[in-house]
Parts: C-alpha cells; sequence; structure tokens
C-alpha cells in the first residue's frame, strides 16, 4: 500500500460536500418549536377545557363524535353540520356548584370544521336572536342560558338548563378561548 493519491481525496470530496450540504440544510429548515407545537395543536382536534380550567367542579367523560356518528348525537340537525365541512365533534357536560349546594348543569359541544367559514355559518345560524357579544372573546355570543363561539375553524356551543348560568358560560368560553392554537 502506498501514500494517499490525489483520486483519493478526489473520491471523498463528493462525501464531503454532501455532508456540508446536509448540516447546512438542516440549520436553515430547522421549525420554530411553538410554531410546531401549535400545527400539532391545530392537528389533533377540537379541544375542551378541564373542569377546573373552566371554574366547574366536575365534568363528564368527553364523548366524540366524526361524519359517521354525528346522527347519534344531533340526528335532526346533522345535515346542516355536514353541509357545511362538519369534521369532529367532542361533547362533554360541566357541573358547577351554586351558592346554595345547587348544582348547574352545562352541556358544551365544539365542532371542528374543514374550513373557517363552515364554523362561522353554523354559528350564525345557531346564535339566538337576543344574544348578545361578548366583551372579551372575539366572535363569541351569549345570552341567559346559550353562548355561542368560533375560534378559527371551532364552533363552541354551551347550553345551560337553567337561568343564571351567564357567568358559568362566560368561564368555560374563557377557558377554551385561552387552550385554542
Amino acid at each position: 500500500m502506498g501514500r494517499p493519491r490525489v483520486r483519493h481525496a478526489l473520491l471523498l470530496l463528493p462525501l464531503v460536500i454532501v455532508a456540508v450540504w446536509l448540516t447546512q440544510r438542516a440549520r436553515a429548515v430547522r421549525d420554530d418549536p411553538a410554531d410546531v407545537l401549535r400545527a400539532l395543536r391545530a392537528a389533533h382536534g377540537p379541544m375542551l377545557p378541564a373542569a377546573g380550567t373552566a371554574g366547574a367542579s366536575a365534568r363528564t367523560e368527553t364523548s366524540a363524535y366524526d361524519r359517521e356518528t354525528l346522527y347519534e348525537y344531533i340526528d335532526g340537525a346533522a345535515e346542516s353540520y355536514l353541509a357545511r365541512g362538519f369534521e369532529r365533534c367532542l361533547v362533554a357536560t360541566y357541573t358547577f356548584t351554586g351558592t346554595a349546594g345547587s348544582a348547574l348543569d352545562i352541556t358544551a359541544e365544539v365542532y371542528r370544521f374543514a374550513a373557517p367559514g363552515g364554523a362561522k355559518e353554523q354559528m350564525l345560524a345557531e346564535r339566538p336572536n337576543a344574544a348578545t357579544p361578548l366583551p372579551g372573546i372575539a366572535d363569541a355570543f351569549v345570552d341567559p342560558s346559550t353562548l355561542v363561539a368560533i375560534r378559527g375553524r371551532d364552533y363552541l356551543k354551551l347550553t345551560a338548563l337553567a337561568s343564571g348560568a351567564e357567568k358559568a358560560l362566560v368561564g368555560i368560553a374563557a377557558a377554551w378561548a385561552g387552550e385554542q392554537p
């Protein structure tokens, strides 16, 4: 065996060039971790806040529905959701304890649509006539027993079966708005 010659160095040159190129490319393409986290949350699907975050004393297990199973939850209105690009839905009931020990239950539904326009159209179709804009949360409307809000492709609908629920409705909506990507 003799000394390495120029042709040996020339054979290694493409490997060195590829290694340098890969290193520079990896540095240039590195994504911001916060952007990656937002994208993962958005891709995960709609979310409902934990009971404590919403100010509730308890929350039922979350039920999930998709395009095939939405009829099981809202048989009569499923067509309008599907026509607007419905993808997924989560449903849970939050329980709030009143000052006199009475319980207040609020049903929370969050729907994911294929596009923000579908969520907005559904909210406008279901917004109660007496609902007023909710200060502090964009695209949210509230009346004494119902709150509707949108954020991107997600549509939140909260329904209380008792009066005097506005504070609890706002608490859930604020927690939901704070958890969105």
